[in-house]
């Protein structure tokens, strides 16, 4: 005879699992039981749906699901590591801040300085320099030119990078040699070659555009208007600026593997979207350093300016740099000159406290 077919042996139900579990009471040893219950109600195999696990069935020996950050171990050696440094930047910074401040509270002139007469005047200073027209004109003047530098920096300057990033090894050599040549001039050398450069007479370059174009552009006076004066000194302060800019984004570059961009150029996205997507995020840090940087260094451009323009014609090209300049050393007004420069001080302070902002971001998202 054919033996009985063997039935499934009937499962209790949660409330039927038996009466240890209500005598548990609340708490873990509950919470336990209740999930003891639901895996002997799905059977060892689990082939039928699993039943949602209440939240507090968490068993007393179980590991946390959210682990707090573990903290690095810190002591006094980093603090140590960076006390030279600040020790030399307090000695070779503060001392001057200090006097260029105390000269910044007191009316001194040529006289007054070659017979060392101090006269305290408060706050005169700042009030001249803040009630000057000229002042705020040549602030907002400095802050547009920094920032169309920068922008072109950026810009031409990652261009340059991700060529070198396409090139051959004997190109890219070529290429780095140029923007080290470039990065080595000195700033009084480039500014007097692009004055030759665009020179109305002598000038390559109008020499250039009247053979490449039907105008006719010789002897044209490019020191003459405020735009293209500028357009001279952006220029030349530009090619100085972006062989650091450059070098340093084909180092970023360099660490970024090609797998990535072979991902993306598979997923379907186009240079433009791969650079935009994939590539200028993991280069945030490079690029955040380098704005930074160039933000600065472009707000305290002096010897481009002097050498091409001296701030003419008529004053339009004059940034605040050559104007602290001309009212210390050319009406002898040091202390008017020295209240303008601790605003640009404290202008350039700001830009750096946002820079280190900026870095501490990134650097928290990273962890």
């Amino acid at each position: 005879m054919d033996p009985e077919p063997r039935t499934a042996d009937p499962v209790p139900d949660q409330a039927g699992s038996g009466t240890a579990v209500e005598t548990l009471g609340d708490g873990p040893d509950r919470a336990a039981a209740d999930l003891a219950a639901t895996v002997a109600a799905t059977g060892a195999g689990g082939a039928g749906p699993v039943p949602p696990v209440p939240a507090t069935a968490a068993l007393p020996d179980e590991a946390p699901l959210h682990r707090t950050p573990r903290r690095r171990a810190t002591g006094a050696l980093p603090y140590g590591l960076v006390l030279p440094s600040i020790v030399l930047l307090a000695g070779l910074l503060g001392y001057p801040l200090y006097v260029l401040v105390k000269t910044s509270f007191q009316t001194l002139d040529l006289r007054q300085l070659i017979r060392r007469q101090t006269v305290y005047t408060g706050l005169s200073n700042y009030g001249t320099i803040l009630t000057d027209p000229e002042f705020w004109a040549v602030t907002i003047r400095t802050i547009l030119f920094a920032a169309a530098c920068v922008a072109l920096t950026i810009a031409l300057g990652t261009l340059v990078a991700l060529l070198m990033r396409r090139v051959g090894k004997g190109m890219r050599l070529l290429v780095s040699a140029g923007l080290l040549l470039a990065w080595a001039t000195p700033p009084v050398s480039a500014a007097t070659v692009f004055k030759w450069l665009f020179d109305q007479q002598y000038g390559v370059v109008d020499w250039m555009i009247t053979k490449a174009t039907p105008l006719d552009w010789s002897q044209h006076a490019w020191f003459d208007g405020q735009l293209s004066a500028f357009t001279v000194i952006i220029l030349c302060v530009v090619w100085q600026a972006i062989p650091f800019v450059a070098l340093t984004l084909y180092a970023g570059l360099t660490t970024i593997p090609d797998e990535v961009g072979e991902a993306a150029r598979i997923d379907g996205a186009g240079a433009w979207r791969s650079f935009w997507s994939v590539t200028a995020p993991m280069l945030k840090p490079v690029f955040l350093i380098l704005t930074s940087l160039s933000v600065i260094w472009d707000l305290k451009v002096f010897t481009q300016l002097y050498v091409l323009t001296q701030g003419g014609p008529d004053r339009k090209t004059l940034l605040i740099n050559l104007y602290t300049y001309q009212k210390g050393f050319a009406v002898s007004q040091f202390g008017v000159a020295s209240a303008a420069a601790v605003v640009m001080v404290v202008l350039t302070l700001l830009l750096t406290l946002w820079y280190v902002r900026s870095m501490i971001r990134v650097g928290e998202e990273e962890l």
